[in-house]
């Protein structure tokens, strides 16, 4: 070992305190990057796992290809991957099996591998349906049907059933199909087209898009040997080769080989060599050359797997985890480079005498690096443990939320990746070399003359000294010595005050530490904040998702059949909800019905934001046609969705605002409130939360006639149009016309009967009631109470088929003890009633999972801000305990002359003073920087922010470093008990 390594370890054993609080510092520094890399490798890899086994492993889906397409794709390089999936063909179920099976039935093949190695029980490039009872097809005549199938017979009393049964459906029975090709003619005349049972629908002229119905061509009878039944799989278009569009519930699974070339063929495939999402569209678009043919692109895993899939949110996330990463990295340099800072201050009189005796500058370097390397060897390695064992503390902690994060039934194990951890131990030196260089050079300059007359301690800034020397010169000239206090330092704190300034004016390494220190551990602190405040907007997000705000259990919506009277409508969802809560467990929540009209909003009652969202609503619209939904006046023309509360909600709702319940539950003459809070997906992706009205007012309501008979053709209504002269209108289509589909415009006093609707209050946030219709996602909306639903209140429609508060939609929620059982009791009642149109959905789980995943960023934003302020204080305190320390010897001095313990701490209050409003100031523009770039990225993904500092941590950092300043000094105090100079110089000895 040599003399200078023996140096330094003994200077270590010798400052105890030091050594342990740079311990501690390093050991933060390391144990924040670990934990934040760690998290993000676990999240990454349990989010990248889950999404594979409950989605697949492909990343693009073609619900039907052509044999070219397909022959381009397996010759492309850039394609890994690729399996094909034949949908054989498809019938129509008889119009009472269509009740509760669906319109359409489909047959199609298992999975088959053309290219790379996806087998059915290898990896999962889409998911296989779990079998329930029988086994998988073996052969051509073989398929597994839905398990909601079993037990069920199919085209009973029917002789030209599409689609018959031989008994009740169980393994071993027999099913007979005529099985033919979907097409529809083209809106545009331009022939037909073959349509898929994946992307669409039963298509019907009576939706307005067609202008005949859809048939099925070259049709011949095929009977299958059921050997199988499966679980439908709840997943998104594209992971479940099973899955259908809403009108085609049942798909028979028959095998892998049967089928042949000219079969509709969906198509799944991974890519290799493209970085980006946009690459991949392009890709598969060249090879596909169809129009027609919309493939669907997993998204989820794309960001999984490091693809960039152009959305804001990711831009966002990245460049939050960019600013967090510089926080982090200047809060651990400024932490270890203070601690070596003070100790080469402390050690200036050693490294002197080192020097005097032949210490050379770069053994001085060396031996303060061998202290960085030593305090390293011990801080990292504990950082690290530190931090992989505080992650492993909050994933156990919060196994629930991540869970819920993950979609999975287990928490998130701890992913120690090997190449994670050498990151952070890499980036941990880096850190501790870079604090460490700095003041290693600034040991390597230190002479004996230095050492002897400590002037790195005294020496004035060339600012203080021609200060300094103008007094002396006005002094001379008036016949006075300059002595005794002076400025306001002088006038308030007296001579302790006058030292205290004449100290701070020094060029001191150790006073601008302090102050560096001060300011960055206010900035950490409000950084912390503004992460918190700038991440809100995500768990706010979660929260208002699946109904998670409303306190229901189980949702029952259902919708009107047409032509269905409303009285009557209203009168089985009445008699519905009492039959509800007649089962055991299940109590009513809430309802909302919910319609929509025409109207024109004054644009005095719009808001910026609201001018905002209208447009970009038109942008994503996208549709010659339509009109603009505002006037050149500002005037809003367009729909208006409308949400009746049921009453005891609706009261509830009036009273928190302190409405006048009279005025407000006049069912004769209502007054509606308008929802003030949009939070919508705008056209470039990004999220936005908005207060689309300015004010209250009245509106002008319009009852349309939505088909008009023109010379024998029907023409569609598209929106209301106001011109220059500000006369309003309706405007129609001809859709079926050659070309560019024909426009005119009607008066609206022909097709329109008026009427008017007072808004007199503005709702900023969305009543439970009506959370989970996803209420703020419609623009405008406006709520009024269930008694005026359906009423005759407002006008008719001149044609008498609509009036202005019909309704289409109802929804029922309610809490339930057990409510997997209630679901299922629910929904037996819901096929028992006349709703023709329902869906019976169990929110009780979904909204725990958005609710934990809120819980999880608050979890984030809590942990980081404790780390922070952990940082924050062991800087304060490092800083200012050895700064005070190291001036044991000035302090004897100050005793000596006779100083007492008042004016002592008047000395230091003054320099405390000091230290903190600098701090302070420099720390709040720092602050104020790093939350502008915050708010910038946050701006990428979430509209209607405003830029604002976190006043809060603001104040909780002002009271953290008097706090930490007060407690600093008083233990540094302690400390340095040296009560004369004589005990101060033998302290100093070597």
């Amino acid at each position: 070992m040599s003399v200078m390594t023996s140096f330094t370890l003994r200077s270590l054993r010798k400052n105890r305190v030091r050594t342990v609080v740079s311990v501690v510092g390093i050991a933060l520094s390391c144990a924040l990057l670990a934990a934040v890399f760690t998290s993000v490798a676990s999240l990454q890899a349990g989010l990248y796992e889950r999404t594979l086994e409950t989605e697949g492993s492909w990343q693009v889906y073609a619900p039907s290809m052509s044999a070219a397409a397909l022959e381009n794709l397996e010759r492309s390089d850039n394609v890994a991957d690729m399996a094909v999936s034949r949908e054989l063909g498809s019938a129509y179920l008889t119009e009472q099996d269509s009740l509760t099976m669906g319109k359409i039935a489909t047959v199609r093949t298992l999975p088959r591998t053309v290219k790379g190695t996806f087998s059915p029980e290898g990896s999962p490039l889409t998911m296989i349906p779990e079998i329930s009872e029988g086994r998988m097809p073996e052969n051509a005549e073989e398929i597994m049907l839905p398990d909601f199938c079993k037990n069920a017979v199919l085209g009973e009393g029917a002789s030209d059933a599409g689609v018959s049964s031989s008994g009740p459906l169980e393994v071993g029975g027999t099913l007979s199909l005529d099985l033919g090709t979907r097409v529809v003619d083209d809106a545009n005349g331009d022939g037909r087209l073959t349509l898929n049972s994946v992307t669409h629908s039963y298509l019907s002229s009576a939706e307005g898009t067609y202008p005949h119905d859809e048939e099925i061509v070259d049709a011949s009878i095929r009977t299958y040997t059921v050997v199988g039944f499966y679980e439908r799989q709840s997943s998104f278009l594209g992971n479940d080769f099973t899955a259908a569009s809403s009108s085609t519930s049942i798909v028979a699974i028959t095998s892998a080989d049967a089928g042949e070339e000219g079969d509709v063929t969906g198509t799944y495939l991974t890519v290799r060599g493209l970085s980006s999402a946009q690459a991949v569209q392009d890709l598969v678009l060249d090879a596909i050359g169809d129009e027609h043919v919309y493939p669907t692109y997993h998204y989820n895993l794309f960001r999984y797997q490091g693809i960039d899939d152009g959305r804001p949110i990711t831009g966002t996330l990245w460049m939050i985890a960019y600013v967090l990463a510089a926080v982090i990295i200047v809060a651990s340099v400024s932490l270890i480079y203070n601690s070596f800072a003070i100790s080469v201050a402390d050690r200036t009189r050693q490294f002197g005498l080192l020097s005097s005796i032949g210490a050379s500058k770069k053994q001085l370097r060396r031996s303060v690096l061998f202290e960085a390397f030593f305090l390293g060897l011990i801080g990292i390695p504990l950082g690290v443990l530190v931090g992989l064992a505080g992650v492993a503390l909050v994933f156990s902690f919060s196994q629930e939320a991540f869970a819920a994060l993950l979609g999975t039934g287990g928490g998130v194990p701890v992913h120690i990746d090997p190449v994670v951890i050498a990151i952070v131990v890499l980036l941990s030196i880096v850190v501790l070399l870079a604090s460490a260089w700095v003041p290693a050079r600034r040991a390597g300059r230190v002479s004996a003359v230095d050492a002897i007359r400590q002037t790195q301690d005294v020496k004035l800034s060339k600012r203080a000294a021609r200060k300094a020397l103008g007094v002396g010169r006005r002094a001379a000239r008036g016949g006075k010595a300059a002595v005794g206090p002076t400025g306001l330092a002088g006038k308030l704190f007296g001579a302790p005050g006058f030292i205290a300034h004449r100290s701070l004016s020094r060029s001191s390494a150790r006073g601008r530490t302090v102050v560096a220190s001060l300011a960055v551990s206010v900035a950490l602190i409000v950084v912390s904040g503004s992460v918190a405040a700038y991440l809100s907007p995500i768990a706010d997000r979660a929260e208002i998702q699946d109904g998670a705000g409303s306190g229901a259990d189980i949702t029952v919506s259902g919708s009107a059949p047409q032509m269905a009277e409303m009285s009557a409508f209203a009168s089985d969802l009445d008699d519905f909800c009492e039959r509800a809560e007649m089962i055991e467990g299940v109590k009513f929540l809430s309802s909302y019905r919910q319609g929509q009209a025409d109207a024109v909003i004054p644009a005095e009652m719009i808001s910026s934001d609201g001018r905002i969202v209208g447009d970009d609503l038109d942008a994503q619209r996208g549709s010659p046609w339509s009109p603009a939904s505002f006037s050149e006046e500002g005037d809003y023309l367009g729909d208006v969705t409308i949400f009746y509360l049921d009453d005891a909600s609706w009261l509830e709702l009036v009273r928190e605002l302190g409405l006048d319940e009279g005025r407000f539950t006049d069912a004769s003459n209502p007054r509606a409130i308008a929802l003030n809070r949009y939070q919508g997906i705008l056209q470039d992706d990004s999220y936005a939360d908005m207060k689309p009205f300015a004010d209250t007012g009245t509106v002008d309501f319009y009852v349309i006639d939505h088909t008009v008979q023109v010379d024998s053709e029907s023409w569609a209504f598209v929106g209301l149009l106001k011109d220059s002269a500000g006369t309003l209108s309706a405007g129609y289509i001809n859709q079926y016309s050659e070309g560019e589909p024909d426009m005119m415009e009607k008066p609206i006093e022909d097709v329109a009967a008026r009427s008017t609707l007072e808004i007199g209050a503005l709702a900023d946030e969305v009543p439970a009631s009506i959370n989970t219709a996803a209420a703020s996602m419609h623009f405008p909306a406006i709520m009024l109470p269930a008694s005026v639903a359906g009423s005759a209140v407002g006008a008719k429609s001149p044609g008498g088929e609509a009036g202005l508060f019909d309704f289409y939609w109802s929804n029922l929620s309610f809490t339930a003890e057990d409510h997997s059982a209630a679901a299922v009791a629910l929904e037996e009642l819901a096929g028992d009633s006349d709703l023709l149109d329902f869906r019976v959905y169990d929110v009780a789980e979904a909204s725990q999972q958005s609710r934990l995943i809120a819980q999880a960023v608050q979890l984030f934003i809590f942990c980081f801000s404790i780390i922070m302020l952990l940082i924050a204080v062991a800087n304060v305190f490092n800083t200012l305990t050895n700064s005070i320390i190291l001036r044991t010897r000035e302090f004897a001095m100050l005793k000596s002359a006779g100083m007492g313990d008042r004016a002592f701490a008047r000395m230091l209050a003054y320099e405390c003073a000091s230290y903190a409003v600098r701090g302070l100031v420099i720390g709040l523009i720092a602050a104020t920087a790093t939350t502008f770039f915050l708010y910038q990225a946050a701006r990428l993904s979430f509209s209607g922010l405003e830029f604002g500092l976190p006043w809060p941590y603001v104040g909780a950092a002002i009271a953290v470093v008097l706090a930490v300043l007060a407690v600093s000094v008083a233990f540094a105090l302690h400390k340095s008990h040296a009560s004369s100079v004589v005990d101060a110089l033998r302290a100093d000895a070597v």
